[in-house]
């Protein structure tokens, strides 16, 4: 597996907020805003890194799984909106992935929601952590946004800086 060592930090991408991810009110439903983070990033990293996930889990039989994830609502997402799903890997280490997503007013650029999601990398056979191989911790180290290791910043704390930059609609 090789990579290109020009590769972009940040990934984006627009995305329609549909109808039936709404709730009642019109307003994307927060269990749906996860789906459209996941989906925009597994996307990015095919179109913009040639990176197939799944076809890496079909030859490595090892595969990212969710440990945790932090998310904050900012400002209210309706149908019909376009939005701009901005990822970023964050940190990495031996056998897990620190990943931000951030969903932005696409005219504007106002946040309006962040997630913050941790992947840990497990051979499906075993259900076990594996580590990433070092062709694997090479490319992370070509696109993570501040490098090998864990967060330094509490995610409270980048919600608050986010949320000092809120753009008024």
């Amino acid at each position: 597996m090789k990579f290109r060592k020009d590769l972009p930090k940040y990934l984006e991408s627009d995305v329609l907020i549909r109808f039936e991810d709404c709730d009642p009110f019109g307003h994307l439903n927060n269990g749906r805003y996860i789906d459209y983070f996941f989906n925009a990033r597994e996307d990015q990293l095919r179109e913009q890194y040639e990176f197939d996930v799944y076809a890496h889990i079909k030859q490595s039989g090892n595969a990212w799984v969710v440990a945790s994830n932090q998310i904050a609502y900012l400002r209210e997402v309706k149908f019909m909106e376009w939005v701009t799903v901005r990822t970023s890997l964050m940190h990495y280490d031996a056998s897990n992935l620190y990943t931000e997503y951030l969903m932005l007013h696409k005219e504007t650029g106002a946040v309006l929601a962040i997630l913050w999601s941790r992947f840990a990398y497990v051979n499906m056979k075993k259900g076990q952590r594996a580590e990433h191989a070092p062709e694997l911790m090479d490319f992370y180290g070509s696109v993570a946004i501040a490098g090998e290791g864990k967060p330094d910043v509490y995610f409270e704390e980048r919600v608050k800086e986010l949320k000092s930059v809120l753009v008024t609609l």
